[in-house]
């Protein structure tokens, strides 16, 4: 999966908030360290990278912990039915 920019900062948001509550397994915590030499930090950037299927999988899980939690907005809604569909 080749997520754009405003979705890779999405991903690194929910990775973030498990990892703020010390629930971020190793694979979210792997996800998490190499997104941070590829993202640009803003919105509407040019970063990019493929994700592997067990990244989606852990960005799937961030979202659904992130859900259980607090309301998603509009884009983590958006990332979190893309990564379902695939």
């Amino acid at each position: 999966m080749f997520p754009d920019n405003d979705e890779l900062e999405v991903a690194c948001d929910a990775l973030w908030f498990v990892k703020r509550r010390d629930a971020a397994d190793a694979a979210q915590q792997r996800l998490w360290d190499r997104l941070q030499t590829v993202r640009s930090g803003d919105y509407g950037g040019s970063a990019s990278t493929d994700l592997a299927p067990e990244e989606v999988s852990a960005t799937l899980r961030a979202l659904h912990s992130c859900s259980e939690q607090i309301a998603l907005d509009d884009d983590e809604r958006r990332l979190l039915g893309r990564l379902e569909s695939l």
